[in-house]
């Protein structure tokens, strides 16, 4: 058990200094994708399991062969053992990250598993209600997305095509017109007419082109209420310090609609309890939609 938490630890320390580990897939080769490992359903089986995948920093992916599902599976053999309960509750916090990123690229099935993931480490977890919120707004959003864009493209092909039949009503009347008009007399070798040369026509000057004035910035309303963040349990026992860039997008009635991190430093160690701490802010009511940037600060307390 000393070696699993030490494994967590080196862990935690290597994702400190770095971005959270995108998720990973087995590797291909020359004869096609190399299938999965079989999950083993034995304690050390499993123990071993869970060490290789935070050694490679398989921390939520692939589906099936990850430090938190080897974990889970321990947990369901060892309800009571507290080191396996500690690691779940490190790893947690990956897997909200790792859901947020697959909600915002659009992979709502990727989504949907990590979420599971943490409703069976703890269904009473802060974050997933939240983020079961967002992503039934993502997938809803997306929906009405592609409805629009299925409908543009039927009235575009619509509007063409009323186009070509306008066009065509107005062309056969004329083909049919010129095809009716006798043949030109021909006129003896000698006595034709020279073609009359057209005048030049005298150059019209262009109206000038008056530039649009730049819209005016949206005003960022006031912040009414921002509850402070829970300073993770890693950071403090380490007495790690930080800063979180957040881009936060402020619906009309003052609810934080979106808050993404820009930037962090240490990577990945306070994305997370900053996400869900911005969550929870509450500014003015404004006429509509509005993004900011916010810099949240994780300071310990000063001694003395």
């Amino acid at each position: 058990m000393k070696a699993l938490l030490a494994a967590v630890a080196t862990l935690l320390l290597v994702s400190a200094c770095g971005p959270v580990p995108e998720a990973t897939s087995p590797s291909a080769g020359p004869g096609g994708p190399v299938a999965a490992p079989v999950a083993p359903a034995d304690e050390a089986g499993l123990r071993a399991a869970a060490s290789r995948a935070l050694a490679d920093q398989r921390l939520y992916a692939p589906a099936g062969d990850n430090a938190i599902e080897h974990y889970l599976a321990l947990h369901a053999l060892l309800p009571r053992e507290a080191g396996v309960e500690t690691a779940l509750l490190e790893l947690l916090p990956y897997a909200v990250i790792g859901s947020e990123q697959a909600i915002a690229r659009g992979d709502f099935d990727e989504a949907r598993r990590l979420l599971g993931l943490v409703e069976r480490a703890d269904a009473a977890f802060p974050a997933l209600s939240r983020l079961r919120d967002r992503l039934a707004v993502a997938e809803a959003d997306a929906r009405d997305a592609a409805e629009r864009a299925a409908r543009e493209t039927e009235d575009t092909a619509q509007r063409e095509q009323a186009a070509r039949l306008a066009a065509e009503a107005i062309t056969a009347p004329r083909v049919a017109a010129a095809s009716a008009v006798a043949p030109p007399e021909r006129s003896e070798p000698g006595t034709e007419k020279p073609a009359a040369v057209p005048a030049p026509r005298e150059p019209v000057a262009a109206p000038p082109v008056v530039a649009a004035p730049p819209a005016a910035a949206p005003r960022v309303p006031r912040v009414v209420d921002a509850p402070q963040p829970r300073y993770p349990l890693m950071a403090m026992r380490r007495k790690i310090e930080g800063d979180v860039v957040l881009e936060l997008r402020i619906e009309p009635d003052g609810r934080v609609g979106q808050a993404r991190v820009i930037s962090a430093e240490p990577a990945g160690l306070f994305d997370a309890a900053a996400v869900a701490a911005a969550s929870r802010w509450r500014f003015e009511s404004g006429p509509g939609v509005v993004t900011t940037r916010q810099v949240m600060r994780f300071r310990l307390p000063k001694a003395g």
